[in-house]
């Protein structure tokens, strides 16, 4: 009983503190006794709800900026009524100027480029006045000189246009004298200048200091403590910028042992580790191992050295070997040379070498000992979604190459053509599809089952084993309809199809499937389960594939 003589009071008191809440937010109108400029008036939009005067007063200045920005210069606040909780702005918007004529001294009139000059006087629409003096202010502020002055002076309207002369008082010109990282004393100066595009002596500017919150968030070992700033003296400008060097190594394996029947060690299982700045180069350093009983094997090591010689180009190298049961063993040699034209886009001459050895000659199932190799350029064009799993928001990889394949004692001319293309299509801050589209083409005379493309599994089409599919050429898509469910998880559906041709048919490949993946702590775990099938077969859940993938940090 006495629980409830204090529940009432305090819902009284939330009700009124509620409702008081509500009653003290004030209304603005904005009006004026003319009724055409009523009209003109109610055309624009501003906020309405206020929660005192002075944000009142705020918006009421707004408002007239505006209207002197579409020609109304002259206009004018007559009064500002209040009745309760309401207010009543009235304007007298006066004559509109439509026109402006602009007298621009001879030495800056080359930042007016695409004007016409008459007399050193330019025509300027008056909508299009302050943006085209904001454009100005922004070019003098690229060459280096920031504390500038640009203004409108002797302003004069006649017979409804504009007359003013343009003042530009131009400071001297900055350049960054030193960069000083806070923070990461190790940090590679490599990334500095050719990540950053940021070195000493080079011209100091507010784009470019804005630039380095963004790009930096392009590096996955490194994370920005806080904005950049800037020390500027009598004759020298400093850069700092704050930057903490992130864990970003990874590990996924399991490894287990089991017994042949006739009593020999099997072993099977996965490792793969990546190494990221071990050594403060920002190098990456990849070791993947894979063994499913006896049917197949694979390793595979790769290094990533950017930014060599603090110059723009970047190694990449790898060499791997494969295993097709007791059928084939394949060995291959892969480099690319890139060139970093900047964050986004890189070109690279690539080359690589394959050897094939057979390992049953008993059995005629087209596979030969060979060695081959490809000669060829790639194109990247790479835009971060900066997100907490390192997404691609544009991906796009096109790699055309040209080689011989060498078989007992003849050769055979060869085109290789390999494309990857993927969008990330945000409908809100929650719900988005993932689009992925890969392409493989192997021109020849003659082809051999172990020189073929092999997919299959999660890396390409999920519901089918590993690498189980040899085709010379394919066309292949990757649907996902992704549900953020927290800022670090998101469930996603597998929708993946696939058109694979061979010398002997051509087949349609789909899947279906659902996945979640998030991270808990310092782990990315994906766990996914999807079933694949080709035309002429149905759905068999039987055959569905899980796959779970736990890639912990450190």
């Amino acid at each position: 009983m006495k629980q409830n003589i204090f529940i009432k009071p305090l819902i009284l008191l939330l009700f009124f503190s509620i409702e008081s809440l509500y009653t003290q937010r004030i209304n603005l109108k904005i009006s004026s006794v003319n009724k055409n400029e009523v009209t003109i008036l109610n055309k624009i939009k501003y906020q309405k709800k206020h929660i005192d005067s002075t944000s009142i007063n705020f918006e009421i200045n707004k408002i007239s900026k505006y209207l002197k920005n579409i020609g109304y210069f002259t206009n004018t606040i007559d009064s500002l009524v209040k009745t309760k909780n309401n207010y009543s702005a009235y304007f007298s918007l006066n004559e509109k100027i439509n026109q402006s004529e602009i007298y621009v001294k001879l030495k800056d009139q080359y930042l007016f480029n695409g004007f016409e000059f008459t007399n050193n006087t330019i025509n300027i629409s008056i909508e299009k006045l302050q943006s085209t003096l904001l454009n100005i202010s922004k070019n003098i502020d690229l060459e280096g000189k920031s504390f500038s002055k640009i203004q409108l002076k002797n302003i004069k309207i006649k017979d409804k246009k504009l007359f003013a002369e343009l003042s530009i008082e131009t400071s001297s010109k900055r350049i960054i004298n030193k960069v000083v990282v806070k923070g990461y004393d190790d940090f590679p100066k490599s990334f500095l200048k050719n990540h950053f595009n940021i070195r000493a002596n080079s011209v100091f500017n507010e784009k470019k200091i804005k630039s380095i919150s963004e790009i930096s968030k392009n590096l996955q070992f490194v994370s920005e403590i806080k904005t950049p700033e800037v020390l500027f003296t009598k004759d020298s400008t400093f850069l700092y910028v704050y930057l903490k060097k992130r864990k970003n190594n990874s590990f996924d394996g399991l490894i287990n042992f089991a017994t042949k029947e006739n009593g020999d060690l099997l072993l099977n299982g996965n490792i793969d580790l990546e190494l990221n700045n071990i050594l403060n180069t920002g190098e990456k350093f990849k070791l993947f191992w894979n063994k499913i009983a006896d049917e197949r094997q694979e390793f595979e090591i790769a290094l990533k050295t950017p930014y060599i010689f603090k110059s723009k180009i970047t190694p990449e190298l790898s060499f791997s070997i494969y295993k097709q049961d007791s059928t084939f063993l394949n060995t291959k040699f892969d480099s690319k040379i890139f060139y970093n034209l900047n964050t986004k886009i890189k070109f690279a001459l690539t080359y690589n070498s394959e050897s094939s050895i057979n390992l049953d000659k008993r059995i005629e199932n087209n596979i030969e000992n060979f060695s081959n190799y490809f000669l060829g350029f790639q194109f990247d064009f790479v835009v971060q979604k900066n997100d907490f799993f390192f997404n691609d928001k544009i991906l796009l990889k096109i790699n055309p190459s040209f080689g011989e394949r060498n078989l007992n004692s003849s050769s055979t001319n060869q085109i290789k053509i390999e494309t990857t293309a993927s969008y990330i299509w945000e409908l809100n801050s929650r719900n988005s599809f993932y689009i992925k589209n890969t392409n493989g083409f192997l021109k020849s005379n003659t082809y051999l089952n172990n020189e073929l493309f092999r997919i299959g599994g999660p890396k390409s089409i999920r519901g089918f084993n590993e690498q189980s599919i040899f085709v010379n050429k394919y066309i292949m898509f990757n649907l996902e309809y992704r549900f953020l469910t927290s800022e670090k998880s998101y469930l996603y559906t597998i929708t993946d199809f696939a058109k694979t041709a061979t010398l002997e048919n051509t087949k349609n490949l789909n899947s279906l499937g659902l996945g979640f993946l998030f991270i808990n702590k310092n782990s990315l775990i994906n766990i996914s389960s999807s079933i694949g099938r080709n035309e002429s077969e149905k759905f068999d859940f039987k055959n569905a594939k899980l796959l779970v993938s736990w890639k912990k940090s450190f």
